[in-house]
């Protein structure tokens, strides 16, 4: 009787361990993250809303309560909440003073720069340990990685089936 070694479609695919390696790594650094915020005082929600505007520029609350997925009531409560720790303002519109915009405030921005350049330099302590060959293989997967999710769609368009 001939033995025939398994074959690696007998086992996990490498999908699977890819995911398998990536989750909990992800879940840790985001962990690890949530905790900063916490650390500063700062919610998920808050976070949200700043990087909203940080990407956006000042938005009408209407358009952040959408973006929120909450009603302007809700989004209103918390954006008073940020407004009182000084990481966001209110402002009319000159020409429809119905309409509100909420801007980034220069310590919100900061406060966003810190959190920032708290996980890169995480990451940055990480890469320390891969040699040179390591961190450009790393590279190159990240950079085709990145290619690939380009090409989905956008987070909320995935369905769930």
């Amino acid at each position: 009787m001939v033995r025939v070694p398994r074959t690696i479609s007998l086992s996990k695919s490498v999908n699977d361990e890819l995911l398998d390696e990536l989750d909990p790594m992800l879940a840790g650094e985001r962990a690890a993250f949530a905790k900063r915020c916490h650390d500063r005082s700062i919610s998920m929600a808050h976070l949200h809303v700043m990087t909203l505007l940080e990407a956006h520029g000042p938005l009408p609350m209407s358009r952040v309560a959408e973006m929120l997925g909450s009603g302007l009531p809700t989004a209103t409560g918390l954006v008073t909440r940020m407004e009182e720790r000084g990481l966001v303002t209110r402002a009319h519109d000159a020409d429809d003073r119905r309409v509100v915009s909420l801007h980034l405030t220069a310590a919100g921005a900061d406060e966003l720069r810190q959190l920032q350049a708290a996980r890169r330099q995480r990451m940055a302590a990480a890469l320390t340990h891969l040699s040179e060959s390591e961190q450009l293989n790393l590279l190159a997967a990240i950079r085709s990685l990145r290619s690939a999710i380009s090409h989905l769609p956008e987070q909320g368009a995935i369905s769930r089936d």
